[in-house]
């Protein structure tokens, strides 16, 4: 028992370890320069996908008509709507030549409706560089200047940014706490710009592409069903062999990501099995590591005495560690801390739920529109990190 304990914190204390080196080794704009009036800039579309938007999209679109960069266009994709999110739309467009908006009325068959309405957007941009976007994010002027500043200088052809994430509850922000800790370990976002590494992380609130490299690998495309489009088109353009990076957004975007936790619970219904790729024995296996990293420490001092309870509870202490890290690095309160093993308890039963549901269900829905696993099954992609980076084509399964 006391050699597996102390396996148990010395495994946490390399993931401490291993979470403040990549901490550090994430980029951020840092002394990225604002471009001067002479520097010219690539021409710029914005792509936003919207559905049934009408209670966060004025927001979102307030904050991209008050960018002032040159050559820019914003491009509005109303999926299927069936509120006023359009009715919120047209003013935009009505007042600024800027905005234009597409008007999606049917979804092709092997389409997710995003994923879609990406494509759409970026089908009809004629830019140098294409933005994606949620319609809820906030876009400071000058973290955009300075972004694209940073894209060309590292002659980049992607670039993702992590936002800072809001919340109307201040209930929310443990389980974010969690998911974001969880995230990080998973996706490791530092390693996007090592060409050695079989990892890149894109950002749904921020996804900066190059429009020529991104049609060379078809863009969307290729992600018609992936829940996690996001993600993986870092992943493709990096297995490409093109440029990739991930950056600290947290001064200059913003986004409210899900305003109670019963919000988070549905959202996270369609992501959490494509993390797996659809296989139920993976699932399995992450969802045992998951309890193993953040659940199981907290057990371990209730089960132990003497030398055993010391090294249990040192165990806890470095868990809590990594998770007061995360939050600082976040900007959400440090007081979540207090909460951690609850918020473990409720982000380890959200992912249970997830999981049987799309067995259950044989599929996921989302946005009212249900997709099976079969043809989700269609489109599923080698794990991040399981691939020889000498050989960086594009691998389906």
């Amino acid at each position: 028992m006391i050699y597996f304990l102390f396996a148990m914190f010395f495994y946490h204390l390399a993931l401490l370890i291993w979470l403040i080196y990549g901490a550090r080794k994430i980029s951020h704009l840092g002394n990225t320069s604002l471009p001067s009036p002479d520097t010219r800039l690539p021409s710029l579309s914005i792509i936003v996908p919207a559905r049934n938007e009408e209670n966060t999209i004025e927001t979102g679109l307030t904050s991209l008509s008050k960018l002032r960069y040159p050559h820019l266009e914003v491009i509005v994709v109303n999926d299927r709507s069936t509120d006023r999110t359009g009715e919120v739309i047209n003013p935009f467009t009505a007042k600024d030549s800027r905005f234009k908006q597409i008007t999606v009325s049917h979804l092709p068959s092997g389409w997710l409706g995003k994923n879609h309405a990406l494509h759409l957007g970026a089908k009809s941009s004629t830019s140098e560089l294409v933005l994606f976007t949620d319609a809820d994010v906030e876009i400071d002027d000058s973290f955009l200047k300075k972004a694209i500043v940073f894209f060309q200088h590292n002659r980049l052809d992607h670039l993702g940014a992590i936002p800072k994430v809001t919340s109307e509850q201040w209930t929310v922000y443990p389980l974010l706490g969690v998911f974001g800790l969880a995230f990080s370990l998973f996706t490791r976002p530092w390693q996007g710009k090592d060409p050695l590494k079989d990892r890149a992380v894109g950002i749904g609130a921020f996804n900066l592409v190059r429009k020529s490299t991104y049609d060379s690998i078809s863009g969307h495309e290729t992600l018609r069903l992936r829940p996690d489009d996001d993600l993986k088109l870092a992943l493709l353009m990096k297995r490409a062999g093109l440029r990739t990076d991930c950056i600290k957004g947290l001064e200059g975007l913003t986004v409210e990501w899900y305003s109670s936790i019963g919000e988070l619970a549905k959202g996270l219904e369609k992501n959490v099995m494509t993390g797996f790729e659809y296989s139920f024995p993976q699932a399995v296996l992450g969802q045992l590591l998951f309890f193993m990293t953040f659940l199981f420490p907290f057990m371990l001092p209730f089960l132990t005495e003497g030398i055993g309870f010391l090294v249990s509870c040192f165990t806890v202490m470095i868990l809590l560690m990594a998770y007061f890290g995360q939050l600082y690095e976040a900007q959400m309160p440090l007081s979540c801390t207090l909460f951690f093993p609850f918020a473990s308890t409720l982000i380890f039963g959200i992912f249970s739920r997830a999981c049987w549901l799309t067995f259950k269900n044989q599929g996921v829905y989302w946005r009212d529109t249900f997709y099976s696993l079969e043809s989700l099954r269609s489109n599923t992609l080698a794990l991040p990190g399981s691939l020889n980076t000498k050989n960086k084509k594009l691998i389906q399964d």
